[in-house]
């Protein structure tokens, strides 16, 4: 069975509890948690769809207002949804809405950067200090001056600027999440590690290697992921650090301070390290892009999964993509996002060439976790 990923982009563990996912199970402060979800078992003589569709309604909608799931496999595409998109108009939850996608993002920001790198713009080995302002490493702890590749793949040492502080002194949720508001949120903490040594979650990473993108570019980040990624696929419904694009519908709920909280006005969704939005077949078409044979992309999604660096069990993180293993050997590539009040998931699975995205307007990963986890079993099952 696959350990479902932590949903590390935009969530507290701190503030929100500590959970940490399990197979199907969740705990909590090492306490076992009931399964909310009540995500039942394989049901292997129905279809793959049936089984999906089962394991959706499983899902109480007290409990998750709205759910989307986007399976595309070489002989057809499933697309299934399940509630509602804002719990005060009842309005269905459709596919043609963008989803706020959290860390996803960082699959094309490590993409881009790997593209720039292939022409030579950008040296993956090289230094931070050798493309930033000497002001911007001065405020890195400890005299940190990790590479691109640690920044890419969180060996980099660089705390993360999520904390309680951060939610209580720096940020107003009506604010844009930038380079200069993440560094000063870090002010005052440590280096986590030496650089290079083992993996730590840190979003501030993917706004320090942003920085580096623009100095060797002279462009911003919103202008080269157009041009290098965005456009060349034809990916007419995919928006970065935008506010409220077409299709934004979708409130989302809870927060780490009230759990039914709606998050709908929030600006959390920006940012290099989780401000991508996109319907859900655009995001199947990116993951096929970098990850299947014959992707457009392919060659940087080798690159992005070569040289993982282990993140515990079964489980490593390449540059912005994490690679699970299940116990008999599968393999699944992607990532999980996360903004308060949605949760994410888009994960290429090798062996049966298939994309899976799941969504979900509920900031619970008691309930994400498992879910995201039964579904994937019932792609892998075929």
């Amino acid at each position: 069975m696959f350990q479902p990923p932590d949903l590390s982009r935009r969530h507290l563990l701190a503030i929100a509890g500590g959970a940490c996912l399990l197979p199907l199970a969740a705990c909590t402060a090492g306490k076992a948690a009931p399964d909310p979800a009540g995500v039942p078992d394989v049901l292997p003589d129905a279809s793959l769809e049936a089984r999906l569709a089962a394991v959706l309604e499983a899902v109480p909608v007290e409990e998750v207002p709205g759910i989307l799931l986007m399976v595309d496999r070489p002989d057809g595409r499933i697309s299934l949804t399940r509630g509602y998109e804002d719990r005060e108009t009842r309005a269905p939850i459709r596919m043609e809405s963008v989803m706020r996608a959290g860390s996803i993002c960082k699959t094309y920001m490590a993409a881009l950067t790997v593209k720039m790198a292939g022409a030579g713009q950008i040296d993956l080995e090289a230094p931070l200090s050798l493309y930033v302002d000497p002001a911007v490493m001065a405020q890195l702890p400890g005299g940190l001056d990790p590479t691109i590749r640690q920044l890419l793949n969180h060996t980099s040492g660089v705390p993360d600027y999520y904390s309680e502080r951060f939610y209580e002194e720096d940020w107003d949720i009506s604010q844009r999440l930038t380079p200069a508001l993440v560094l000063h949120a870090i002010r005052g903490l440590p280096a986590t590690q030496v650089p290079g040594t083992v993996y730590d979650y840190s979003n501030t990473n993917y706004h320090l290697v942003a920085l580096a993108l623009e100095v060797v570019s002279g462009k911003s980040v919103a202008s080269l992921l157009q041009t290098e990624l965005i456009g060349p696929l034809g990916l007419q419904h995919t928006y970065y650090d935008a506010v409220f694009p077409p299709g934004d519908t979708i409130h989302g709920y809870g927060s780490p301070f009230d759990p039914w909280a709606d998050m709908f006005e929030s600006r959390e969704n920006t940012g290099p390290d989780g401000g991508m939005m996109m319907r859900p077949s655009d995001l199947v078409i990116w993951l096929r892009a970098l990850l299947a044979p014959g992707g457009r992309f392919e060659d940087i999604g080798r690159v992005m999964a070569a040289d993982p660096v282990l993140e515990r069990k079964r489980r490593e993180h390449g540059l912005g993509l994490d690679i699970m293993t299940s116990r008999d050997g599968t393999e699944v590539l992607g990532h999980t996002g996360g903004v308060d009040g949605y949760f994410t998931a888009g994960f290429y699975v090798p062996v049966s060439d298939s994309v899976l995205v799941l969504y979900m307007n509920r900031s619970d990963e008691e309930i994400f976790g498992p879910l995201f986890g039964q579904c994937l079993r019932e792609v892998v099952a075929g």
